[in-house]
């Protein structure tokens, strides 16, 4: 066996390819794959329930 070759089968990563893994496939997925209407509307409405919990939390801080 060639130092190379021994070097090759040691190395897991480069640096430059990615890594496949179940991590990297659902950022892949999370980022690239195309939401539905549902989804979109479904994210909108619990990013604006948390920003009213938000605000009702703050109005209830100023109250006291």
């Amino acid at each position: 066996m060639t130092e190379k070759q021994n070097k090759e089968s040691g190395r897991k990563w480069d640096g430059r390819s990615r890594p496949s893994n179940d991590l990297y496939k659902k950022n892949y997925d999370e980022i690239f794959k195309e939401k539905t209407l549902h989804e979109e509307l479904m994210e909108g409405f619990e990013k604006e329930q948390a920003d009213l919990e938000k605000e009702e939390a703050e109005e209830g801080d100023k109250q006291r």
